[in-house]
């Protein structure tokens, strides 16, 4: 009991504007990112370090951290563990990113950067349920920044660890030509926004209902 209070009380000491203010920094970066860079860069792109890459770009699969982080969260609830609420956080962070990139995906359909390189397309065509045209959002960013700003949240004095990893793997998904830059900042950005928002409703709800 003492442990939960001493966390509870940390939530309350955190500055929830953080990561609002930060994803707003964001969404500027992909704009001038969309225009002036992401075609610019691609060219310089190399294949070097591929199944690094590739080995990061695992790391923040989507499906696997949706399975990790729901399954512990109903360990910790047929627990009664303390970490339950936390986990509960995390496990509705990523259903809640998961969704929200497969649902923009096909609305948004925007051409991955391989269609660039074959038929220069470019840019948001609507409607589109081929994969060649759902590089926004990322969903693997999504998962990525999702989870550190829930991590952040919960533990603010490693959010500078939290968000450094969670670009590191992120750039892999422009590295390996599966998106823009673009697409990963504004994604990042999302993904913030989503982290927080479920951090202050749940916060909210139980606080009312205990």
């Amino acid at each position: 009991m003492i442990r939960l209070v001493k966390f509870q009380c940390s939530m309350d000491n955190l500055n929830i504007g953080h990561p609002f203010r930060k994803a707003f920094f964001l969404i500027l970066l992909s704009g001038l990112s969309y225009f002036f860079l992401d075609r610019e860069l691609l060219p310089l792109i190399g294949k070097n370090y591929k199944p690094l890459l590739k080995a990061f770009s695992f790391l923040i699969f989507p499906p696997l951290h949706l399975v990790i982080w729901v399954g512990a969260f109903l360990i910790a609830r047929l627990k009664r563990s303390h970490w339950t609420l936390p986990l509960f956080e995390i496990a509705v962070s990523q259903c809640l990113s998961i969704a929200f990139a497969r649902i923009f995906k096909i609305l948004f359909g925007r051409a991955r950067p391989d269609i660039f390189l074959k038929k220069g397309a470019y840019g948001f065509h609507g409607f589109e349920w081929n994969h060649h045209y759902h590089s926004f959002p990322s969903g693997h960013t999504l998962t990525a920044f999702t989870l550190a700003t829930s991590l952040s949240l919960l533990f603010p004095k490693f959010r500078i660890l939290f968000y450094s990893l969670a670009t590191l793997f992120s750039l892999s998904r422009p590295l390996l030509l599966d998106h823009y830059f673009s697409d990963v900042i504004a994604t990042a950005a999302i993904g913030m926004t989503i982290a927080t928002i479920v951090h202050i409703m749940t916060r909210r709800i139980h606080y009312e209902t205990t």
